[in-house]
């Protein structure tokens, strides 16, 4: 059997959700395979493929780069003529843009639908080409993976689509982080020693980043927010804060940050802030949980879900709930150690093997 892998989102250098999902499943395939004669694996790649995703490649797997001059539709038409001039036997698409021209058993996954829930929340351009390819997905894959079970009811309501052609897989988490390093990497972020909360995650308006940085004006603390994460649309932010010049010297934006000096900022935390108002999963909850931070998140869509016990939740909406949480944790240091020790319990459901062994099942029965 010749298994192929569209590679193009894991090979990002810059990854967020989507990207890294697509990254650990080549990553846990390249050890579930090692050795199997009986599957090839084709990674199709748009650009050279990065170090890290192809390291200690098995025999049994190959790269394909296939080229493309122009920035939009590689997955719709370069790689629909890879597909028509020499197919393999199953196709996978870790992210729901699938070859308009694809082999009859593809698999996709379609992580959430947050643009039909809140098209509000995105421009116009990337609404159409987020409902056309969910659309396609639904309609012409041979399955579909998703990542929770809101995502799943969502999909099927949504879309009408049988739940027998759904799998839920979640997302994992590593279960141990590196060991912090000795200095601190607040400092390398201009954060000095002054305690801070943290959100991690794109700056847009479905992450709700104005009604977080209202809730931690609303619960006056001495400490900082910092707002991790590459900046999409934030309009409304910086229009709030303009205003607010107090407030403005106490929100501080590092930008997308590297793994590693991720995992630190957590680990260094007083709170990790996820308000979000739409997740398909919320991989930053488990993250934080894994670095022991205490979590304060959304009691809507996947979140509960994922965060178990071990997180405060609010209505995204209600900027009250939102400041009461951040002053309930720093107050209250018991609460605090509860909600870290729920956390350690709550991501040991998670892990990439698992998704990576649930996935692979399916994609060669």
């Amino acid at each position: 059997m010749i298994l192929g892998i569209d590679a193009s989102q894991a090979n990002r250098a810059e990854r967020s959700g989507t990207e890294w999902y697509a990254f650990h499943l080549i990553d846990e395939f390249k050890k579930l395979l090692r050795g199997r004669a009986d599957v090839r694996v084709r990674l199709y790649f748009r650009d050279q493929p990065r170090a890290d995703l192809i390291d200690n490649l098995p025999k049994n797997f190959e790269i394909k780069i296939l080229k493309w001059p122009f920035p939009y539709f590689w997955g719709q038409v370069r790689l629909s003529w890879e597909m028509i001039v020499n197919p393999p036997d199953v196709l996978f698409c870790p992210a729901h843009t699938i070859s308009i021209f694809h082999p009859k058993k593809t698999f996709t996954t379609l992580h959430d639908i947050g643009f039909a829930d809140n098209p509000e929340l995105y421009d116009k351009l990337s609404l159409w080409y987020h409902r056309f390819s969910a659309w396609l997905a639904v309609r012409t894959a041979y399955h579909i993976f998703t990542i929770s079970e809101f995502s799943r009811q969502r999909i099927m309501e949504f879309y009408n689509c049988p739940m027998s052609k759904i799998s839920i897989t979640y997302l994992g988490i590593d279960q141990k982080y590196p060991p912090a390093r000795p200095e601190s990497i607040a400092a390398n972020y201009g954060l000095g020693e002054k305690k801070y909360i943290l959100f991690v995650g794109r700056l847009e308006s479905k992450k709700n980043i104005l009604g977080m940085v209202k809730g931690f004006e609303a619960a006056r603390v001495d400490c900082d927010l910092v707002l991790a994460g590459r900046k999409i649309r934030t309009d409304d932010v910086d229009e709030y804060l303009r205003s607010r010049p107090e407030l403005r010297d106490k929100v501080r934006f590092l930008g997308y940050v590297k793994e590693a000096d991720k995992h630190e900022l957590l680990r260094d935390a007083a709170i990790f802030l996820f308000v979000t108002f739409y997740e398909g999963f919320g991989l930053p909850i488990l993250e934080a949980q894994a670095s022991g931070t205490p979590v304060v998140t959304s009691n809507t869509t996947s979140n509960p879900e994922i965060a178990g016990k071990g997180a405060i939740l609010v209505d995204p909406k209600n900027i009250g709930e939102i400041a009461a949480a951040i002053n309930r944790l720093l107050t209250n240091k018991e609460l605090g150690k509860r909600k870290i020790e729920l956390g350690y319990e709550n991501i040991k459901r998670f892990s990439w093997e698992k998704t990576a062994r649930e996935t692979l099942w399916t994609l060669l029965k």
